[in-house]
């Protein structure tokens, strides 16, 4: 199995301890570790004038309310209960024992063993006669590419002027 890069180390770290007594140094140095974690996190962006700037706008696409976005599929509009990724996952592990030519109940049983009984194999047997909705944040995925897309432009544009 692969190992984890670095910097995944890194991104774990608890956070950083500024009392009266640290050393500047030391702590740039720390935050200069923590920064360049966070530019690798984001798809590999370098510390350069372009990468810097994918960060901010990630960055705040994500966390900034100014750019918060609605779409069609929110559950504010849509309403009802949030679709997860459970049944999903579930239904993906069945399809997947069953490929190994295990019946329906030999696949149950084997995901009713694998999660230690958190997972009954009538729950597991389920997931694939229910009807399985399209998990929330997945439905979200082409307005939130469609978004980034269109700050992508706006930043260019804003540049160039």
């Amino acid at each position: 199995m692969e190992e984890d890069p670095e910097w995944v180390e890194v991104l774990g770290r608890p956070p950083m301890a500024v009392t009266e007594h640290t050393d500047e140094t030391v702590l740039a140095g720390e935050m200069a570790e923590r920064l360049d974690a966070l530019l690798r996190a984001h798809n590999g962006l370098e510390p350069n004038a372009e990468g810097w700037r994918q960060l901010a706008l990630e960055l705040a696409l994500k966390h900034e309310p100014l750019f918060k976005i609605e779409t069609p599929v929110d559950r504010d509009s849509v309403g009802g209960r949030p679709v997860g990724m459970g049944n999903f996952i579930l239904r993906s592990r069945m399809k997947s024992e069953m490929r190994q030519a295990k019946t329906q109940s030999e696949a149950a049983r084997t995901i009713e063993r694998q999660s230690k009984g958190e997972i009954s194999k009538k729950t597991a047997l389920n997931s694939l006669s229910r009807k399985a909705p399209v998990a929330d944040e997945i439905r979200r995925l082409p307005f939130e590419w469609k978004a980034e897309r269109a700050i992508q432009m706006a930043a260019r544009k804003l540049s160039r002027e």
